[in-house]
């Protein structure tokens, strides 16, 4: 008869987690018994004992040794998940104090060019409630932060959507929700002959030199796909940057033109020494919201995240 839900919150112990969790980093018996102090017949007594509460076995022992189960790769990363999020939970009660300073500790993850641009909006409102929430903020490009988010390191992600970078959490219990949409723009340096002009046509556009982010960003997906759209071969780039950040500072420096978010051209264009090309056809525009875990979809982190969210891109419109 399988356990039952009550039964195994009844019987299952951070202990057993950690147990489970150990055996996933060393990938060995011994090992995991060494580095728990257990001896390893006492470990693999454990390890039965778990799978007898589990109700199936996590792995297929053989001549190999250990080989993990489909069901035992899932127990795995969610014990690892679980023990990550008891870790949080820790630091978050600590830094809250007998008092209660801070609602929480939101650990949030966001590529460069909306850390500069959009993030500072939304961390000041979260700081400015009562108690404030505390962001700890993690800075890589999307792939990077997908994973974080996948080892339980991030709570969510501030980001624009990307099929192809979304893939690797397909079947995986991750969720993409919406908040706004984000323009990409063509930026040139501000004395470049095409920031006066209007109607600039996708053919113009062959002749300049190019400074794109590497794939597979949208800004170089959206150039590529535009430059097809109009039966034309997309330009090979003279450079190739990271961030929409580091590509707008390489226009403003006379490198080239580019394709950037639009709140990434707003924050070039403050010095004057930037400017946009006014497109006969105007590139599409992203998606822009929140990727986090579904099981966090009302977790009063993300509640704040998304609210925060929600007044800074209202107002953004407006």
């Amino acid at each position: 008869m399988p356990p039952t839900d009550q039964h195994l919150l009844a019987r299952l112990r951070f202990r057993h987690l950690q147990l489970i969790a150990e055996i996933e980093r060393t990938g060995s018996l011994s090992k995991s018994a060494e580095s728990l102090n257990l001896t390893q017949p006492a470990l693999s007594k454990a390890l039965k004992e778990i799978e007898a509460m589990l109700g199936f076995p996590l792995f297929n022992r053989g001549a190999r040794g250990l080989q993990k189960t489909l069901q035992g790769e899932i127990v795995m990363h969610g014990a690892i998940l679980l023990l990550r999020e008891l870790q949080h939970l820790h630091a978050e009660a600590q830094f809250a104090g007998p008092d209660g300073r801070v609602a929480g500790i939101l650990r949030l993850g966001a590529p460069a060019f909306l850390s500069v641009s959009l993030l500072p909006r939304v961390v000041a409102r979260l700081a400015a409630a009562s108690p404030p929430l505390a962001v700890s903020l993690s800075e890589n490009n999307v792939p990077g932060l997908i994973q974080e988010l996948l080892d339980g390191t991030l709570d969510a992600l501030v980001t624009v959507y990307n099929p192809e970078a979304m893939a690797i959490t397909a079947g995986r219990g991750v969720r993409f929700e919406r908040i706004t949409d984000e323009e990409y723009v063509v930026i040139a340096t501000a004395a470049h002959p095409l920031a006066r002009s209007r109607n600039v046509s996708w053919q113009t556009l062959t002749a300049e030199q190019w400074v794109l982010t590497r794939r597979p960003s949208l800004a170089r997906n959206f150039v590529e796909d535009s430059f097809r759209r109009h039966g034309l071969e997309p330009p090979l780039p003279l450079c190739e940057t990271d961030s929409p950040v580091t590509s707008a500072r390489m226009v403003a420096e006379g490198v080239g033109v580019s394709s950037v978010p639009v709140s990434t051209a707003r924050e070039a264009e403050r010095n004057n020494r930037v400017r946009r090309i006014r497109l006969q056809a105007p590139q599409p525009s992203a998606m822009l919201g929140l990727v986090y875990r579904s099981v966090a979809v009302n977790h009063p982190r993300i509640g704040c995240l998304r609210d925060a969210m929600r007044q800074v891109s209202g107002t953004q419109r407006r």
